[in-house]
């Protein structure tokens, strides 16, 4: 069942929906997967899978023309050596998520807090400050929830560049990163706490659960 947004939200609420709505309007992702042919959604559903069992997809993974008409909508980023597919990178970003099969990359902060929730399993993001260059490491829950001592481990900042790259994982995705608490929060950037941006994250790529879900009973 879709979850109703609130019609009167609190101010943290309000700073999520603000994130979000963002969020989509610089990258459709969503709008862009469901503008495929059934045959590309397919497939693209199927390299999902691969990434959920740590498995990066490699180019005999999928039909080349499927391939094409995915990348040309930036819904996958096919790259030398698998395919990348938001929010799993193909190449190293400097965070990762360990998943109980094994670890991969995360395109950016956001979508590193929403693996947990995809995958149903809970998760541990690796990450470095993108101040300071500190450790930063915290956990998720199944539910893409965070527990009450992993809310203050950092912060996710969202620089506010001027896209100039036509892949969102060469352009707004390296604009999210994490904060560790000591940095100041520079001018130019956005903020959200942890939870405000798992949820941001959660929202955005709710719509792959229900792919998996539609194409549950196809071959993996």
């Amino acid at each position: 069942m879709a979850r109703t947004l609130p019609q009167d939200p609190t101010p943290a609420q309000a700073r999520v929906l603000d994130g979000l709505a963002h969020l989509r309007m610089a990258f459709p992702l969503e709008q862009r997967v469901h503008s495929a042919a059934p045959a590309a959604r397919a497939a693209y559903t199927e390299l999902l899978r691969h990434w959920l069992r740590a498995l990066p997809p490699l180019g005999a993974a999928i039909d080349d023309d499927l391939l094409a008409q995915l990348a040309h909508l930036d819904a996958v980023v096919p790259e030398e050596h698998a395919i990348g597919c938001y929010p799993f990178s193909s190449v190293d970003t400097g965070i990762r998520v360990t998943l109980p099969a094994g670890t991969v990359n995360a395109m950016c902060a956001i979508d590193a807090l929403a693996i947990a929730r995809l995958a149903h399993a809970h998760t541990q993001i690796d990450a470095w400050c993108a101040s300071c260059g500190a450790a930063i490491k915290c956990r998720v829950e199944k539910n893409g929830g965070l527990d009450h001592d992993q809310v203050e481990v950092a912060r996710v900042a969202w620089r506010q560049a001027t896209a100039t790259e036509t892949s969102c994982s060469r352009g707004l995705c390296r604009q999210i990163r994490f904060l560790c608490r000591a940095c100041p929060e520079p001018a130019d950037s956005q903020y959200f706490t942890l939870p405000q941006a798992a949820a941001i994250g959660n929202a955005f790529f709710r719509f792959q659960s229900a792919l998996l879900a539609e194409h549950a009973g196809t071959v993996s």
